[in-house]
């Protein structure tokens, strides 16, 4: 009964990761398609280089309650219901499964022809709302590689690689030991950052040709 309203859970999740905020608010801002734009990505990063804060801000937005939807969904229909009890089954892996079926719809949304945005932003929103210290983990690295080239991409494809040792690392921190649920959380984050990371691969091949846009805090493209 618990693994059938896990993958209830799980289906829910991915149509939710799938609403992709990038295309939707550019479209109720701008009435256009942020994919004939810029980079082509569905992306918060193409949204403010392409059509400017307003609909940056409405992206982030939708993506934060999207990942807040997810997890806190996920804690209240499988457990504040009293439908399963937490001690028989683990919360966070419950979540974070729920999480990466949300991150995969993100990434290859069924509404808009499994093609959508990297999967960065709501991976790092459903992270912050399970475990505080793998997101903090995962900044750090995140912040050091953009600091240090000002390439957004780098700094993502930095993090699809480090975030299963983020969980390997805040259970040392936490409890000072790893268990089989820290193995378990480690193989969903890289299945997490695999999805990522395959929407990353223009981008990296843009990097490997030295072609690759590095953030600026000004406008760029049509802005029509």
């Amino acid at each position: 009964m618990y693994y059938l309203a896990l993958l209830v859970v799980a289906v829910i999740a991915y149509l939710i990761g799938s609403l992709n905020s990038a295309i939707i608010s550019v479209h109720l801002v701008k009435r256009q398609d942020i994919r004939d734009y810029g980079s082509h990505n569905a992306g918060l990063t193409n949204v403010y280089r392409t059509f400017g804060g307003l609909s940056a801000a409405m992206t982030l937005i939708i993506d934060v309650l999207k990942g807040i939807a997810v997890v806190f969904g996920t804690r209240a229909a499988l457990f504040w219901s009293g439908l399963f009890s937490a001690e028989e089954h683990s919360v966070i892996t419950a979540c974070m499964l729920a999480s990466m079926f949300a991150v995969m719809g993100h990434c290859f949304p069924i509404f808009y022809g499994f093609k959508g945005g990297k999967g960065i932003l709501i991976a790092a929103v459903c992270t912050i709302c399970i475990n505080p210290l793998v997101f903090l983990l995962a900044v750090i690295a995140f912040l050091i590689i953009f600091l240090a080239t000002r390439y957004v991409s780098l700094s993502s494809i930095t993090c699809c690689v480090y975030y299963p040792i983020c969980y390997i690392l805040a259970d040392l921190i936490m409890y000072g030991k790893l268990d089989m649920y820290t193995a378990v959380h480690a193989v969903i984050a890289l299945i997490m950052g695999i999805f990522c990371l395959v929407r990353h691969m223009p981008n990296i091949q843009r990097l490997r040709n030295h072609t690759e846009s590095k953030f600026t805090f000004r406008k760029r493209g049509d802005s029509k």
